[in-house]
């Protein structure tokens, strides 16, 4: 338009003289109005055998506490929109010791939870504030799901040690002991014993775009797990412009040089920082690596090829790092188009004294610009996995990455309006009880008596009974009493001692903790309750 404005303009006395500084005023305004967002249309292997639409076509829910966010998340089949609205924990209290484990005093935490996502789900965040704190996902023999706009971390989860740190649930007046702590994990694996009965089972077709990903550094490098696992047969899926960062090991693809399933995964427009090690570390995988920036501090590894692994690197840039792109156990890749930019600025020694090392195919030369920053750790064989033979995909110059990917990756840079057209509904909550088995454990939680409080609820008589809080299945509609146990032992108090209201028939209601039981008995409606502060129950009454 401004160039056939520049044709037609011819001088007269009714038109203003343009000066210089007037017409290139009109040509920054012209190129800033036709600069373009880049492309968030999924792309890669998500796009394959049918693609991935989420929940598209289901009903719409927006929900903003774990128990809604749960119900919908873990449905089935159902497709739903899930839109996910500010920070959602699990709202349970404890106290944790400087190795994650559940103590009476220390760092205020909440307990954690691990999520099982169900097939034909969107789960998406909404603005700029869609937090899953504490709370992971995880997605086992599952298929068409998309996550997009939601920042996870882990970090303070409790943590219990078995063979592997695993996280600490509190459900139903016990603490569980659950999977672990990885913000996501996607696994198909589940009750299978004989390998040769894994390959029946998948996980497929998954989209997880413009998500940010971190925990902590900690002395411990198991204290947390993985920010995005996937292991066993997991294909068709894509990880694209999400944020991850301050952590020691990012993600884990194929868990063991035994894990022999198909891992075909699509990775581009990631943003990897100030991580310790798996950006990813890939076995057995055909992956296609594009367009991602990796940036360390001088320290920290790239990308690793693994056993059994052909994949292939494409125009991403690697900056600051110990290692980029390195190989072992006889792994192959192709590598094309990247930038390395060694320790440049990250190190104050000189870029001379710790060259990055990176791995290149037979017949690479560098360039004088590359040698002063880089140097070879080996050659890696060429493989002859080639992303163009199966999906179609254009890859941005790798001059650009670092500016696209450090604008665009991560939460709030999207546009979910077209998320919320459809059919809307309230979030309604059919069952509080967990679709995971209840585990006991010895943590120091205290046993402590009721005391009574200031509500106007009147309390009455403990009722008796001879068992354990019995656990109702989730898929249930019913309302099961639920046996609540009393004591007659002596107990201290204390502001953090556990409270639980439950209906008469067992169905868990609200909890907490005892400072807090004003709070939880306020807005209930008329009727009779049971109150549990451990294994001592009393009935109260809301009049």
């Amino acid at each position: 338009m401004f160039s056939k404005f520049l044709k037609d303009y011819k001088p007269n006395s009714n038109f203003a003289l343009i000066t210089a500084a007037t017409m290139m005023a009109l040509l920054i305004l012209c190129g800033t109005a036709t600069a373009a967002t880049p492309n968030f249309a999924m792309t890669g292997y998500a796009t394959l055998e049918g693609g991935t639409t989420g929940g598209n076509g289901g009903k719409i829910v927006e929900v903003s506490n774990f128990a809604e966010f749960k119900q919908y998340a873990e449905d089935l089949e159902t497709p739903y929109v899930i839109i996910v609205k500010g920070e959602i924990n699990t709202g349970i209290k404890t106290f944790i010791d400087e190795n994650g484990h559940v103590a009476t005093s220390g760092t205020e935490t909440t307990y954690g939870e691990l999520v099982q996502v169900g097939n034909n789900k969107t789960i998406i965040g909404k603005g700029t504030s869609a937090f899953l704190n504490r709370v992971g996902l995880m997605i086992q023999n599952k298929h068409n799901i998309i996550i997009r706009n939601i920042k996870f971390t882990m970090s303070d989860v409790p943590i219990s040690k078995t063979d592997e740190n695993k996280v600490i649930a509190f459900r139903n007046g016990a603490e569980v002991i659950l999977n672990d702590p990885d913000c996501i994990a996607i696994s198909a694996d589940s009750a299978i014993t004989v390998w040769a009965d894994k390959k029946k089972q998948a996980s497929h077709n998954i989209w997880i775009d413009h998500c940010e990903f971190y925990n902590a550094y900690t002395s411990n490098k198991d204290r947390y797990d993985g920010l995005l696992d996937a292991k066993n047969n997991i294909y068709n899926a894509t990880f694209s412009w999400n944020y991850f960062h301050n952590h020691h090991k990012a993600s884990l693809i194929g868990n063991s040089n035994s894990d022999s399933l198909r891992h075909e995964i699509t990775i581009h427009h990631n943003f990897y920082k100030d991580l310790d090690a798996r950006t990813p570390m890939m076995r057995h995988t055909k992956i296609h690596l594009y367009n991602n920036y990796v940036l360390g501090q001088g320290t920290g590894n790239g990308p690793n090829v693994r056993y059994g692994s052909d994949d292939y690197f494409e125009n991403n840039h690697y900056a600051g790092l110990s290692k980029a792109i390195f190989v072992g156990d006889n792994g192959v890749a192709t590598i094309v188009g990247n930038y390395y930019e060694g320790c440049a600025n990250f190190q104050s020694s000189g870029c001379n004294s710790k060259k990055m090392k990176i791995s290149v195919n037979p017949g690479t030369t560098l360039t004088s610009k590359d040698t002063a920053w880089v140097t070879y750790d080996t050659e890696i064989p060429k493989g002859t996995f080639n992303p163009k033979s199966i999906y179609s995909y254009t890859a941005d110059p790798v001059s650009d990455v670092k500016s696209l990917v450090t604008n665009y990756s991560g939460i709030g840079k999207i546009d979910i309006s077209e998320y919320e057209k459809g059919t809307k509904i309230d979030p309604v909550i059919v069952s509080s009880s967990s679709s995971q088995p209840v585990v006991e454990s010895s943590s120091s939680i205290e046993t402590e008596p009721v005391v009574e409080s200031s509500s106007s609820a009147v309390e009455e008589p403990a009722v008796e009974s001879s068992s354990s809080v019995a656990e109702e299945p989730a898929s249930s509609s019913s309302e099961e009493p639920q046996h609540l146990t009393t004591s007659s032992v002596e107990y201290t108090i204390s502001p953090t001692t556990k409270v639980q209201i439950f209906s008469v028939t067992g169905k868990l209601i609200r909890q907490g903790f005892h400072s807090e039981q004003a709070q939880l008995k306020a807005g209930l409606p008329q009727g009779t309750y049971l109150m549990r502060i451990q294994n001592k129950t009393t009935r109260f009454n809301v009049k």
